[in-house]
């Protein structure tokens, strides 16, 4: 083990990246870095690519394939494309290697079971990537819902998108064999991973997105909670949303950022609320390069003290399990290109337009 404690009180484990794709390369080995956590193993299918990634952050080793390097590395942060995500990080878990796993956790909620099974058997601790819960106003958001600040909610409405421009370093997110999906299972992970922790179970819902066979950039989900909410989650990878979400109860509203810095409530007051050292600030916007930092703490001082991690398997659970719901009873979104019908506009080669404009 690494002989650095970094704030610690046991040695640090020998970490191992899978996957040197964008998030490897733009926030987990920077972060490392600044942490001076220096990766025992870099594994990706492009050797070439992993030895640049060693290079730059000082990496001890790199492979192919981390079953080849087992006994080398304690714990594994899995960066990988999303198929692969349930048959490395159950077969990691199986050894007793620790795993912090990138979101989505799976593509199905029987992936997850097998991943949470894994993980009890052996204790080896499973945390997984949804970040955003470590901001600190969507924590305050969490304890003034739990505290009925706003009284019973009543209904809710998240909007989220933006023209999608991710360093992404293999197409594998464009493809639904390996991604499983599109804006729902990709940004959707964290936005309904929110929803739930927030505001808990779905009873019931209607799903709609752009998809004919491929994965979708549009979608729209309309809820109805166990509490009794309604309310609706739209996701866009090709336009600018509010990318907000706002809280309805019978004493006022809140609104906050989803990726960006925004708070307000009606009345005004509802933000004064707090709870111990929870408490809501206006002001702050914490980066996501400022989130990886506390997730990997988290997850290391968990493999220190064998406690559960801030977000679990079980936690990441649920938002897998809507989104696979949401795939099984897709519907299609109107949109002002397709016909009523439900069928897309016949698209014509540059030939074809030729000759029956000719014609």
């Amino acid at each position: 083990m690494d002989t650095k404690t970094n704030g610690l009180n046991s040695p640090l484990p020998r970490i191992a990246i899978i996957g040197c794709g964008a998030v490897t390369e733009h926030r987990y080995l920077p972060v490392l870095a600044e942490m001076g956590i220096k990766p025992t193993l870099l594994v990706d299918i492009n050797l070439q690519r992993a030895q640049k990634l060693a290079d730059a952050f000082n990496a001890s080793r790199i492979s192919d394939d981390y079953r080849s390097r087992v006994g080398e590395f304690d714990a594994a942060i899995v960066a990988s494309p999303h198929y692969l995500h349930a048959p490395v990080v159950t077969d990691l878990l199986r050894r007793g290697i620790h795993v912090l796993v990138e979101k989505p956790m799976a593509l199905t909620a029987t992936e997850c079971d097998e991943m949470i099974a894994a993980a009890e058997e052996t204790k080896a601790v499973l945390a997984v990537g949804l970040m955003r819960r470590f901001i600190r106003n969507a924590q305050w958001v969490k304890t003034a819902l739990d505290a009925e600040v706003l009284g019973p909610i009543e209904s809710f409405d998240f909007r989220e998108g933006s023209v999608y421009d991710w360093p992404v370093a293999s197409a594998f997110f464009f493809h639904k064999e390996t991604a499983g999906g599109g804006v729902l299972i990709d940004a959707g992970a964290h936005t309904l991973d929110l929803l739930l922790w927030w505001l808990g179970d779905v009873a019931s819902f209607e799903y709609y997105d752009d998809s004919y066979g491929g994965i979708e950039a549009e979608c729209e989900l309309h809820l109805t909670l166990a509490s009794g909410a309604k309310g609706v989650v739209e996701l866009s990878r090709t336009r600018e949303l509010r990318n907000t979400a706002i809280f309805r109860g019978r004493r006022g509203e809140i609104e906050i950022g989803l990726g960006k810095k925004y708070m307000a409530a009606n009345p005004q007051g509802i933000l004064a609320y707090t709870n111990g050292t929870v408490r809501s600030d206006p002001q702050l916007q914490q980066l996501y390069s400022e989130l990886f930092p506390l997730e990997i703490k988290d997850w290391l001082r968990a493999i220190e003290t064998r406690a559960t991690p801030f977000v679990p398997g079980t936690e990441a659970a649920r938002s897998v399990a809507l989104i696979e719901a949401c795939y099984k009873q897709r519907r299609l979104l109107e949109l002002p290109w397709v016909r009523p019908d439900g069928h897309r506009p016949e698209i014509l080669t540059s030939n074809q337009k030729t000759k029956n404009f000719i014609n």
